[in-house]
């Protein structure tokens, strides 16, 4: 954590992305239950104030605007695919267009696995989500199957891609997370000197790594071996930690805090 804090300089304006769930939450079983707590809502408001904060989410942009429910800040949700800053709310042109594939597969997929204890097939609109913690082992071989199924039948508009116990249905176009951010980062005035920092968890934000230079700082969140970040923190409490520290760089002359 030191490293990190030490790649910030005072007056740098910083360009914070944070991906939601199993960052600033923990992973839930129902990702319905996953929600911010009030305080450190407040506390993100505050870091809102002196620095460009923007969540990033496989959620759907509702979704997440409600989960988190802070005016001011960005919104990139669907992996990407729909983009809210300001009073600009921006949706990828390709994901309207196969949005009616979408919706037929995941209720294909939702009657074919409704014997499936504990599977949550989830709408999100321009993608789809089917969540698996709840499955026992024995029937995860299965369940796969069913899916590459369905999506190998609605090829090309669509494509599978996996993250933590969750499949991700999404349209068959070259976007992502890091696409997403990219895009609305061309958004902001270019003039001002920034440091441009990314922390995520899961698979899908591995784009967003990739997609950031050698310059930006890039931190993984997790025990995972294999990840194109720079930096890593253990855990959603060490996120905050880091968090409180760089809040406390940017409020003043007193020395943040490092654990």
């Amino acid at each position: 954590m030191k490293d990190i804090i030490r790649r910030i300089k005072p007056g740098e304006r910083i360009l914070l992305f944070l991906d939601y769930d199993g960052t600033l939450v923990p992973i839930n079983k129902d990702p319905e239950l996953a929600v911010l707590h009030p305080l450190k809502r407040q506390f993100l408001k505050r870091l809102g104030e002196r620095a460009f904060v923007c969540i990033v989410s496989g959620r759907s942009l509702a979704q997440i605007q409600r989960l988190v429910a802070i005016e001011g800040i960005g919104y990139v949700g669907n992996h990407g695919l729909e983009i809210s800053y300001g009073k600009k709310i921006w949706i990828h042109p390709e994901a309207k267009k196969t949005k009616p594939f979408l919706s037929r597969t995941l209720k294909s997929i939702r009657y074919r696995t409704r014997d499936l204890p504990g599977v949550l097939v989830e709408d999100k609109g321009f993608t789809g989500s089917i969540h698996y913690r709840r499955l026992p082992t024995a029937f995860w071989t299965p369940l796969k199957k069913i899916i590459q199924t369905e999506i190998r039948s609605r090829r090309p508009e669509l494509k599978l891609t996996e993250g933590k116990k969750v499949f991700e249905i999404k349209p068959n176009i070259q976007w992502d997370k890091g696409q997403g951010v990219l895009e609305l980062i061309g958004w902001l005035d270019p003039r001002e000197t920034t440091l441009r920092i990314y922390i995520g968890d899961d698979r899908t934000d591995e784009d967003a790594f990739r997609a950031f230079g050698k310059d930006d700082v890039t931190i993984l969140v997790g025990r995972r071996k294999a990840s194109r970040a720079r930096y890593r923190l253990g855990d959603v409490n060490h996120v905050w930690r880091f968090l409180n520290n760089l809040l406390d760089l940017l409020s003043g002359p007193k020395t943040a805090l490092i654990k």
